[in-house]
């Protein structure tokens, strides 16, 4: 064990020394609510609480005393790890379970409130591209963590609501938001498609949730905004309330909350097939490619049209190295205009290794991909 690893160990039992303490106390369950690594130890703490008052008690003759420093150093990495556990537990919540793979592309790609480092011969640090907390009429919208490519987005926010407010998780809400691309790119038909996945209300504190926003685009959305306007919560009986937010009949949503995208949704992690002049006939319509992105998250590709079916669908998948094959999950979104060429857009269920990825299937056609992203 290295005496990085002794700190650390000795830092955890003296940061939650006194919450042990009034578990062991009061056996209140409830408290405190940290990783589930805390919570596994706090259980097994009150099937054996002598186990932890022989080892408090124990005399120790031989240990040093951590330096104030290096004690508050290692409190403080406490605090940033239990903060990215739980992030971690709401990507695997939200996604229905990660493997280790699938959770390193996550922890590579997510935008989150740490400082990073830019690539280079000089690295220095930069401050974290990670929108800060929109306020507005007593309600806080925090974005916690921003993972997207391309056309793709999730967010995982923070919504706080105004003193008084109690979300339930037996509830059903619903948040009216939204992608606004910016007027200068609005150059042709744009579409959207999107929803909002509560997975904590009221858990954390009563007026608070936590949610998971996913968005898929026939644009590029790096660079737009995230707009929230309004939620709504829907009674037993079926009848929908309002939480925050107002509307007008005449000019629209009276309220909203605006949170930048950053510009560069890790355009590194992008493929992009030489894929123009590719074509494919189905019945009475061919269909041109004129250009694809292939990402972790989904892929896009833009396309000429030539029928009568302005919509067509096109079944999509990756082949890996191991021969086996990764399914575009459901829900195709298609737009654009004969003028410009279509756009058509397909996410994966979770989030794929390109690495071990060697081709598209796009239809009939086999589309070869060059060495995926470094790891």
């Amino acid at each position: 064990m290295t005496q990085f690893d002794i700190l650390l160990r000795q830092g955890l039992m003296d940061a939650n020394l006194e919450q042990y303490g009034r578990v062991l106390q009061s056996a209140d369950s409830s408290e405190p609510d940290f990783s589930p690594r805390y919570l596994r130890e706090r259980m097994r703490l009150l099937a054996a609480p002598q186990d932890w008052e022989e080892r408090r008690t124990r005399p120790a003759p031989r240990r040093r005393r951590i330096p104030r420093g290096v004690a508050v150093a290692i409190a403080v990495l406490l605090l940033i790890t239990a903060a990215a556990a739980v992030t971690v537990s709401l990507w695997v919540s939200y996604f229905g379970g990660l493997d280790q793979r699938q959770q390193e592309i996550i922890g590579d790609m997510e935008i989150s409130g740490e400082k990073t480092e830019q690539p280079g011969p000089e690295k220095t640090a930069a401050e974290s591209l990670l929108p800060p907390p929109v306020e507005h009429d007593g309600v806080t919208i925090t974005p916690m963590r921003i993972l997207g490519a391309k056309n793709k987005l999730y967010l995982i926010l923070e919504i706080r609501a105004p003193e008084g407010t109690v979300f339930r998780p037996d509830e059903t809400y619903q948040l009216f938001d939204g992608i606004q691309v910016p007027k200068e790119r609005r150059t042709e038909m744009i579409g959207f498609s999107g929803g909002f996945t509560v997975l904590g209300a009221g858990t954390k504190e009563p007026n608070v949730m936590i949610g998971v926003a996913e968005w898929q685009a026939s644009v590029d959305v790096g660079g737009c905004s995230y707009v929230v306007q309004a939620l709504y919560r829907f009674t037993p009986d079926g009848e929908k309330e309002t939480v925050f937010g107002g509307w007008d009949p005449e000019t629209g949503p009276t309220d909203s909350w605006e949170i930048p995208i950053p510009g560069d949704l890790n355009g590194d992690r992008v493929l992009e097939p030489d894929v123009e002049g590719l074509a494919m006939t189905d019945g009475g319509k061919t269909m041109t490619l004129l250009s694809m992105s292939v990402s972790p998250l989904g892929v896009w590709w833009k396309y000429r049209l030539d029928g009568e079916d302005p919509w067509p669908r096109v079944r999509v998948a990756l082949r890996m190295r191991d021969g086996s094959e990764v399914e575009a999950a459901p829900g195709q979104l298609t737009m654009g205009d004969m003028g410009t060429g279509c756009t058509a857009t397909v996410d994966f269920a979770k989030p794929v290794d390109l690495s071990q990825a060697e081709a598209v299937l796009w239809g009939d056609a086999e589309i070869p991909l060059e060495q995926g992203p470094e790891k």
